[in-house]
């Protein structure tokens, strides 16, 4: 969700509401006809919707869309992951005010209403409540279920993250780019869980960029593992993803996924578990299998974005 000043919400700029004064109240008491609709006593049940923070003043909550395509592990509560990891193609997405366009690996796991998510991957975005600067970028994102809300925080900012690599920084501009029909250019992800409980998030350095350490709420598990990328707007238009529709030999992609299935061990090379591919009408994935030592298991995916609302 981010903040929106009143008058500068996506649905303000239809041409019918140019000039437009905004009615901040209906005209009459909209609460009035649903006091006891009854009439035999029964006790009001309803419940008022309000978030834990309401915007500041003149400003409105807008939510923001967000949509994957890749790789997620098939749902069995008999297997348990520990962690994942892969090389995913550095790209830079041509993204616009209020859009983002990620590469991630994610774990997911916790009972519903604690359900938590550990992303860590690069993202492009020009987001304006985070002043993101619309270049690739390092990122770590743990969105988290409190109070029956999603929230999240990114980098340094999420509480229970502890930076321990000197010499790798999160939100630090990568490069170089990868080119399509081009040299490709990639980065190397993973996010593990050693013997005390706690997530390290790494690159290439093999120390790991930093841990993230949970209460004991956090399911000690990740029964969901995902990689893939992302596409966020609160616009009506969606961004691209990748490198766009480039088809499966130049589509950006994921190769050498890896699983940990012991927490304190290392990445398995082997990926014997049952995948399932997610797409939509904006955002292609497949030509996933084990292709030889230099891919491994490898998947392309991406698109080109367009209307939010034929996206999905």
């Amino acid at each position: 969700m981010i903040v929106w000043g009143l008058y500068e919400q996506p649905a303000v700029h239809h041409s019918l509401l140019k000039n437009h004064k905004i009615q901040m109240r209906p005209s009459f008491d909209p609460q009035r006809d649903y006091t006891n609709p009854t009439g035999n006593g029964t006790p009001d049940n309803s419940i008022d919707l309000v978030l834990m923070d309401a915007c500041p003043s003149r400003t409105v909550p807008i939510r923001r869309r967000s949509t994957f395509a890749g790789i997620v592990t098939r749902d069995n509560p008999a297997t348990v992951y520990y962690g994942a990891g892969g090389m995913v193609s550095i790209i830079n997405p041509a993204v616009t005010s209020g859009q983002a366009s990620a590469s991630v690996i994610s774990l997911e796991g916790g009972p519903p209403d604690q359900f938590s998510v550990i992303r860590v991957g690069w993202m492009v975005g020009i987001l304006r409540d985070q002043g993101a600067t619309g270049l690739a970028s390092l990122t770590l994102s743990i969105p988290q279920r409190q109070n029956g809300q999603m929230i999240g925080c990114y980098n340094t900012y999420c509480p229970g993250f502890v930076q321990t690599d000197p010499s790798i920084e999160l939100d630090m501009t990568l490069g170089p780019i990868s080119v399509v029909r081009g040299p490709q250019y990639y980065i190397k992800l993973s996010v593990t869980q050693d013997i005390s409980g706690s997530n390290t998030a790494t690159t290439k350095s093999r120390s790991g960029i930093g841990q993230v350490v949970y209460s004991p709420t956090w399911a000690t598990v990740h029964p969901g593992l995902r990689w893939g990328g992302m596409g966020s707007s609160s616009t009506g238009q969606v961004p691209p993803m990748g490198n766009g529709d480039n088809g499966e030999i130049h589509s950006s992609h994921f190769r050498q996924l890896v699983l940990q299935y012991e927490a304190g061990t290392s990445l398995n090379g082997s990926v014997d578990v049952p995948l399932d591919v997610v797409q939509t009408r904006s955002y292609k994935c497949g030509n996933n299998y084990y292709k030889g030592e230099f891919w491994g298991y490898s998947f392309y995916f991406g698109g080109d974005g367009g209307d939010a609302t034929q996206c999905c």
